[in-house]
């Protein structure tokens, strides 16, 4: 792995690598985990936002004030504390930046969960916007744009997100004046040994599909440009573009067969065929199918100018105001379910965020 000059000579050895870096500062954050009987003991627990197989995601007030935030809980029986632990210092190391969600201080220890602030998104997640169709083209541009720099910030300091997908870009305003990437938790050092998908996704890049266990791959920035093609693809179309990149998926094997073939026929096949010229070029770089040879994220800067073909898209931002995360009741009961209060044994319901996976 490419080594990486530390940012801060204080922090350490400037020739320290990411990997190192990362996991001498989960060593020192270890110790500053602060243990509470209860989350309320901190916040004032409104809503849930979301959940996934890991965890789930609060709506909370804090109790010495200041904005609400998300409160995202790892299930302690679930998630390694290595794991919390990483995602958290991932979170606190990159948040400088606007396009990636801000990860606050204090993380928290209950007796059944671990936990953190993160800036909350009043607009929701980017799955919730295309419910319908696709975003207009400037929406379309304004996102990937964003996304795109994220990403390259992410990249310069040896990360690599691994998890590009609408459902972790959260939304601040109706017309995604920003927009920002969350949930990292399987944003890894680059380099670090990634399996195969656990199952058909349609964000994961051939060349993971086509691993079998227990064979990994040194995990690139590459598979982040992938990700970010399909992303595109789904801001403009709300659709995937496949189940999975791997034959035999018809849409995958249409889409490989154009690509692929020399010369390269005039127009390419359905759905891809919506988008203007400059538009498919740009998804033909971040989805090149050898890894070695897909564009940067950056790519998307030179094509902001050009026409994507995109006017029959929606003029306006349709839906997502009224989103926010997942539909709940102010203060619901059911929030005794997601945290320690009345921790009784019983089953805590849905579980976590995918994102918190070991």
């Amino acid at each position: 792995m490419e080594r990486r000059a530390s940012e801060t000579p204080e922090d350490g050895d400037p020739e320290e690598d990411t990997a190192t870096a990362l996991q001498r500062l989960v060593e020192l954050t270890a110790s500053r985990v602060t243990p509470v009987r209860s989350l309320r003991d901190q916040y004032h627990l409104i809503r849930k936002l979301g959940s996934g197989s890991y965890g789930r995601v609060l709506l909370a007030q804090p109790h010495q004030g200041g904005p609400a935030v998300a409160l995202k809980l790892l299930r302690r029986d679930l998630v390694p504390r290595s794991t919390f632990l990483r995602e958290f210092c991932v979170g606190r190391c990159v948040s400088a930046h606007p396009g990636l969600l801000q990860t606050l201080a204090g993380p928290l220890q209950t007796p059944r969960y671990f936990a953190f602030a993160q800036e909350y998104a009043p607009c929701g997640d980017l799955s919730g916007m295309l419910q319908e169709r696709g975003l207009p083209e400037l929406l379309v541009k304004r996102v990937v744009a964003q996304l795109a720099g994220a990403l390259d910030f992410l990249h310069s300091r040896g990360l690599v997100h691994a998890d590009v997908k609408p459902d972790n870009v959260l939304v601040f305003d109706p017309v995604c004046s920003r927009v920002a990437l969350g949930d990292l938790g399987l944003t890894r050092p680059e380099g670090s040994p990634t399996p195969a998908p656990p199952g058909p996704l349609p964000t994961a890049p051939p060349e993971l599909c086509l691993l079998l266990p227990p064979d990994t791959l040194p995990l690139r920035p590459a598979v982040d440009s992938w990700g970010l093609g399909v992303l595109l693809f789904c801001a403009a179309t709300a659709c995937f573009p496949w189940d999975v990149a791997l034959a035999p998926n018809p849409e995958f094997e249409a889409f490989a067969g154009w690509v692929t073939t020399k010369p390269q026929p005039p127009r390419p096949p359905p759905p891809w065929d919506q988008f203007a010229p400059p538009a498919m070029a740009l998804l033909q770089g971040l989805l090149d199918l050898d890894p070695e040879t897909r564009s940067p994220p950056l790519a998307v800067l030179d094509f902001l100018g050009d026409n994507w073909g995109l006017q029959g898209n929606r003029e306006g931002p349709g839906v997502l105001g009224s989103v926010s995360y997942e539909d709940g009741e102010e203060g619901g009961s059911s929030l005794e379910e997601w945290t320690d209060d009345g921790d009784d044994g019983k089953s805590g319901g849905r579980t976590g965020t995918d994102g918190g996976a070991p």
